[in-house]
């Protein structure tokens, strides 16, 4: 077994001085008496309560203020500033302080420590001060050298004294509530607790014995802990950071690396580029002066080929002249024969015109024969709509029709309104007959909700005839009051107050008590009625009443009578009916108003049509004589047609004879000039091929004889014949576009590559899109010049970025390398810490395992284990151990789960024990502090004895402080085996704060005892 390291941590500006004394203003019932607080035993703490047992007495708010003062981790003070703390404050409602005391809540109070080394307390004693006030900044801390305290003679007097010993510390060394645990006690825990209180939120853990809701991991990190070897996790967590940390920095260059050199990929491409383009340069002009050579050849060649051609094509011309001349003289004198031509065309033209006025003739008696049919037809249409008319005009009609609309929407309007005063009187029965109308009824539908009943004013009183006069208008300003009784008026106040502001709230009676003469009620309201007869006191002639003291008259006269529920709802009733009577009368109205529309519609109509028929008779008249006039104009226009296509037919005979003759002529004449127009085109054509095959044009171009140009081609290296000029050229071409691609240049009009790159672009894709066979307008040279002059000036350029290139690349993998170098080294540390950890961790669970089963063993049962798993930690997470406790239930059986069903007093003995056996495994425990609350409950006597025992021991064996909360049953017990006792008193619920602590302790270190005595003894009677 390995045993663990002793712990060298930091331990704070406290270091290894020990609690010895607690002093509190302002936190709880708690007053501000010193607490004596003897180091490296085991405390009990108990007390008496308002109900004659330890509940209530204030012991658990000394402890929170003690775990507040050691910043316990569980506060998370490092993340919500210290608010929760902000609950142990004086409030008297969470005090439960009677109202009649007046007492107010305190907005900040302090808890005071004083730390004292065990060898020499008197040496350097140190105090520290913990601020907790209600607004941020929540929680503070400050310390002092020495001992810094409240001595002053009374309780009131020293919680003002605090306040100025608070100033006198200064900011020097005032902390907040993240820096607090560490630059006091270290980064170990100085306290560990188990509290029942709802100031901060609960979570399993050893010291509550709630074994059975931990998993096994939260088991082992509570073991960690409580053995003071959490350093080791946070060195191997902040280790494993610096691997990640180099991880995350070699990914880091190596992606910069690979960004680099991917920018610089690109600016090689560019040089490669360039390179290429020149290399195309180069090819494409030796190209190009192949290809002026083997043109300049050709064009030798075919230009002596079409010289002897032409020569034959001339004399060919002369005999075709002749031919045509004859034909031509043939078709002119047909030609200037041209009058039967136009007798055809004339005749043509007359029977055209005749056929069109027939046409329109027959067109525009349909017209007029469809016209006549449709008013007909309208005409029966209308016929029915003038039955029953009157015989009055439309505009006689229509203002009949609109007066009629008018008193129909008002009958409307009329109905809908008394439809709606139906609505409102069917609600004001309802509310009426539920006692809720008004705003009374709203004030009791609140009240009911809340289980408060509630009454209208009005509904619970009824007034003889007699008493109507006077009381009546005494009760008018009350209609919408509700009655209360007393024992809910403090409820119905608050939640009228929120929700109905203005709502009069009468309170009834205690006792029944006599009514006024006149009236009666099922409740005790005459407090109030003779309230109301006393001030409102009738005017001189007894109509109205008046009230002297507010200068206030109410008049009288009510025609009906105002209170009574009987009366109400009569009122209401009759109300109801009314409104049913006004709706019939107003739907009589409706219907009579709408039978008038009806007929002013009819009348109306009837009006129109026979108007409308009045217009048609009369068109139709004058349809009918239009009709015969159109029948004999057509009649007359289809004889003269007639005529006009016979002299037609004549004139075509005569005039398609002479067009046969002269087309046979036009064919010949035709012919002749064809044969002509081909000879000369075969010459143009042959003089067309020698222009174009350019000699001279293309030896100025070759610059160079014939005898050269066969030369220079003989010379082309792989040619097995001799090369065509087109093959050449479009190799030049090639390598022209492809020097201007190679640098970027790819024709798009947007590209940014400047305008002289651009105009030789556009020249070498007009040089590609030239004949081949015709000799250039540009040449190869001035396509090629905008891009020469460019890579000459980028050559010295591109020269100096591939050096640097090289050089930078080199760098960069070089400082990969250097990276790559210390992750090794730093995961190397890391492993090698890792397995250390894991070496020291076997040997503290296992140390932790042997101390376990000692201790159970020790009590009376038959031994227990742990089983222990490492799980290392994946990247940033945690490191987990899975701790699993076991022990057996009999002699001869077999080692059980904690998590097994067991009996909850067993459980809760081996939380405990395991606690013990993780501090008896921790070396460096001096000066801890070990809180547990509710200690020993549920244990039976035998366990509760060895419990309290073994705290007792490993107190003093570990040098450490327990103080654990005791419930009746357990105090004898713990009163045999503490070494000191705090008493806690709170005897009455009308005590606003606690007795003076009462504490039972021997501390054989005279010294300490000493460096307090003055100050503890101060304030007390009995000093």
């Amino acid at each position: 077994m390995t045993t663990p390291p002793p712990s060298d941590l930091p331990r704070g500006v406290v270091g290894d001085r020990q609690l010895v004394a607690v002093q509190t203003f302002d936190i709880a019932r708690l007053t501000s008496h010193p607490v004596p607080i003897v180091p490296e035993t085991f405390i009990a703490v108990s007390g008496l309560g308002p109900k004659e047992d330890s509940n209530g007495s204030g012991k658990t708010s000394f402890l929170i203020a003690v775990s507040l003062l050691l910043a316990d981790p569980q506060w998370r003070l490092d993340t919500n500033g210290g608010r929760p703390a902000s609950g142990i404050l004086f409030h008297p409602e969470a005090a439960g302080v009677d109202q009649t005391h007046r007492a107010s809540p305190v907005d900040h109070g302090y808890i005071v420590g004083v730390f004292a080394h065990p060898a020499d307390p008197a040496a350097n004693p140190l105090t520290v001060w913990i601020r907790i006030a209600t607004t941020a900044p929540y929680l503070q801390a400050n310390w002092t050298e020495g001992l810094h305290l409240a001595d002053a003679a009374t309780d009131h007097e020293r919680s003002i004294q605090a306040d100025d010993l608070w100033r006198a510390l200064g900011t020097r060394e005032l902390l907040s509530a993240r820096a607090m645990a560490d630059k006091l006690y270290g980064i170990a825990p100085r306290c560990l607790t188990y509290l029942d209180t709802a100031l901060r939120p609960p979570a399993p853990s050893l010291l509550s014995q709630q074994l059975t809701e931990m998993e096994p991991k939260d088991i082992g990190r509570s073991l960690i802990a409580l053995s003071g070897m959490s350093h080791l996790l946070d060195e191997e967590y902040r280790l494993r950071g610096l691997a990640l940390e180099s991880q995350i920095d070699l990914e880091k260059a190596q992606a910069e690396h690979e960004k680099q050199r991917l920018a610089e990929e690109q600016v090689m491409d560019a040089v490669r580029a360039r390179q290429a383009a020149r290399d195309s340069l180069e090819a494409g002009r030796a190209a190009w002066q192949c290809y002026l050579a083997a043109s300049y050849r050709e064009a030798c060649v075919l230009d002596e080929s079409i010289a002897v051609k032409v020569r034959a094509a001339q004399e060919a011309v002369a005999a075709a002249e002749a031919s045509a001349q004859e034909a031509d003289d043939r078709e002119s004198t047909l030609r200037s024969a041209t009058d039967l031509a136009d007798l055809e065309r004339q005749a043509a033209q007359n029977w055209s015109n005749a056929q069109q006025l027939s046409r329109e003739l027959a067109q525009k008696l349909t017209e007029l024969t469809t016209r006549h049919a449709v008013l007909i037809e309208e005409r029966s249409t209308l016929l029915p709509h003038i039955q029953g008319w009157d015989g009055s005009d439309t505009a006689t009609t229509a203002n009949r029709l609109e007066l009629g609309r008018r008193d129909h929407l008002k009958a409307e309007q009329a109905r809908d309104a008394a439809e709606a005063a139906v609505t409102r009187a069917e609600k004001h029965l309802n509310d009426v007959e539920q006692g809720r109308s008004g705003t009374a009824g709203r004030a009791i539908d609140l009240l009911s909700d809340h289980g408060i009943p509630a009454y209208g004013l009005l509904d619970q009183i009824d007034l003889e005839a007699t008493a109507r006069p006077l009381w009546e208008p005494r009760l008018a300003p009350w209609s919408d009051a509700v009655v209360v009784q007393p024992h809910h008026e403090h409820r119905a106040r608050g939640l009228l107050h929120t929700a109905l502001p203005g709502t009069q709230m009468v309170i009834c009676d205690l006792q029944r008590e006599p009514l006024p003469e006149g009236v009666r009620s099922n409740l005790n309201l005459a407090r109030f009625l003779t309230a109301l007869n006393e001030r409102f006191a009738p005017t001189a002639d007894g109509a109205d009443v008046h009230d002297q003291a507010l200068a206030l008259t109410v008049t009288g006269g009510f025609t009906t009578p105002l209170a009574g529920r009987e009366t109400r709802l009569q009122q209401a009733r009759r109300q109801l009916a009314e409104a049913n009577t006004q709706v019939a009368e107003n739907a009589n109205t409706l219907t009579v108003a709408a039978a008038g529309v009806t007929l002013a519609q009819t009348q109306h109509t009837a009006a129109r049509a026979a108007e409308k028929l009045t217009q048609l008779k009369t068109e139709e008249g004058q349809l009918q004589t239009d009709v015969a006039k159109a029948d004999a104009r057509l009649v007359e226009a289809k004889r003269t047609e007639e005529q006009l296509q016979g002299v037609w037919q004549h004139a075509w005979g005569e005039h398609n004879g002479h067009k046969q003759r002269l087309t046979t002529a036009k064919l010949e004449l035709d012919a002749a000039k064809k044969e002509l127009k081909d000879r000369r085109s075969t010459i143009a054509a042959l003089e067309h091929q020698r222009t174009k095959a350019a000699a001279a044009q293309w030896q100025n171009l070759w610059g160079k004889t014939l005898d050269e140009a066969i030369h220079r081609l003989a010379d082309i290296p792989d040619q097995p014949q001799a090369p065509r000029p087109a093959a050449l050229r479009r190799q030049a071409e090639h390598a022209l576009r492809r020097a201007y691609e190679r640098y970027g240049v790819d024709g798009d009009p947007d590209a940014d590559v400047g305008e002289d790159l651009r105009e030789g672009d556009k020249m070498a894709r007009a040089l590609a899109d030239a004949e081949p066979g015709e000799p250039p307008s540009r040449s190869f040279a001035d396509a090629a010049y905008p891009l020469e002059n460019r890579l000459a000036g980028h050559r010295e350029q591109d020269d100096l970025a591939a050096a640097r290139i090289t050089r930078d690349r080199r760098t960069r993998e070089q400082a990969i390398e250097e990276l790559d170098a210390v992750g090794a080294t730093r995961r190397n540390a890391l492993e090698t810490i890792q397995d250390m950890i894991e070496n020291h961790l076997e040997g503290l669970f296992s140390q932790i395992g042997a101390a376990f089963n000692d201790l159970d063993l020790g009590s009376g049962s038959f031994g227990a284990k742990l089983e222990h798993r490492s799980v290392r930690p994946q990247g940033a997470g945690d490191w987990h151990w899975q701790v699993t406790p076991r022990w057996k239930r009999s002699r001869t059986g077999g080692y059980v789960s904690y998590r097994e069903n067991a009996n909850s007093a067993q459980v809760k003995v081996h939380a405990i024990l395991l606690v013990l056996a993780a501090l008896l495994a921790d070396n460096q425990s001096r000066g801890r502090v070990l809180i547990l609350d509710e200690l020993g409950n549920s244990l039976g006597e035998t366990n509760r004895k060895d419990m309290l025992a073994a705290l007792r021991d490993v107190a003093r064996d570990q040098h450490l402080t327990i103080l654990g909360t005791c419930q009746d049953s357990v105090l004898a017990d713990a009163a045999d085996v503490c070494g000191e006792l705090l008493w806690f008193t709170h005897a009455s619920a009308a005590d606003i704060t606690n007795q003076p602590t009462t504490v039972w302790a021997f501390d054989s270190n005279g010294e300490r005892t000493r460096l307090t005595e003055e100050w503890i003894i101060a304030g007390r009677s009995h000093a």
